[in-house]
């Protein structure tokens, strides 16, 4: 059969990104400001807000979107940053620097929590400042929160597009349903299968003559290994099913394909 031509349904955006607002002030390169576009495409942000932009209404920022065009041909621009100032009820600062007169700093991990739990109720603005200068101290006192974006100490300048998409991909991330927790198999059946591994070595001649200490250094190696690993008690079944027709094999006995199940029955 071919494949069908049906598109794939798409996730649910997350939930808080709605009344988050991506904030470019002063933006100098159409480029970046098409590439910003781009990377929230990629992490399901659509709002964004440019205040005294560049020129970006052209082809260099269009083919850097990458069919992120409805980001760009939406994008809300202000003549300065006091006239957006009083639309979000929550303003996030972005740097990369931390200097005397700066707000307390929150990390990126700290941050995330904290304005997505703001964003749950409000409107939040994140702002990313110019491309060479980033944000102006003066630029900084009406932020309620100030998160730092952290780079190498040897080279930190960062794009403007990657400090926006590593913000983006932070907040999607921490929204995403979080997979089910593996859960190791209880301490007494791991007991049962290391038992049924011995039985099984000894049914094939290990510690026969002298072989006892053999025996033991192999024992420890099979808990050193699963010890390291975890075991879930669908994988410690499947072992000792495998045991149970070694064990058949070893004693000539003609052996089907046996289940865990079949292998709790011959628990002894």
């Amino acid at each position: 059969m071919g494949r069908s031509n049906r598109p794939k349904a798409r996730a649910p955006k997350p939930p808080a990104n709605s009344n988050i607002s991506i904030v470019l002030v002063e933006p100098q390169s159409s480029g970046n400001v098409g590439s910003v576009a781009r990377a929230m495409r990629n992490t399901d942000f659509s709002d964004l807000v440019l205040v005294n932009p560049c020129d970006y209404k052209n082809n260099e920022s269009y083919s850097m979107a990458c069919k992120a065009d409805d980001v760009l041909a939406s994008a809300r621009v202000f003549p300065t940053l006091d006239s957006y100032l009083g639309e979000p009820a929550i303003i996030v600062g972005t740097t990369r620097r931390i200097g005397r007169h700066r707000f307390p700093v929150m990390t990126l991990d700290e941050a995330v929590p904290v304005i997505l739990a703001l964003a749950a109720k409000n409107r939040v603005g994140i702002l990313f400042g110019r491309e060479d200068k980033g944000l102006r101290n003066e630029e900084i006192p009406p932020c309620d929160m100030l998160v730092e974006i952290p780079t190498s100490e040897d080279y930190p300048s960062i794009n403007l597009s990657h400090a926006v998409f590593t913000v983006c991909h932070h907040l999607f991330t921490a929204q995403r349903p979080k997979a089910a927790a593996i859960v190791a198999a209880p301490k007494e059946e791991a007991d049962k299968m290391y038992a049924h591994i011995e039985r099984t070595l000894k049914a094939l001649g290990y510690g026969d003559a002298g072989g006892e200490y053999l025996l033991e250094a192999i024992m420890r190696s099979f808990k050193r290994l699963f010890g390291r690993t975890g075991l879930m008690l669908k994988e410690v079944k499947m072992l000792r099913g495998i045991m149970s027709q070694i064990e058949k094999r070893a004693a000539g006995e003609e052996g089907g394909h046996e289940g865990p199940e079949q292998a709790d029955a011959g628990e002894r």
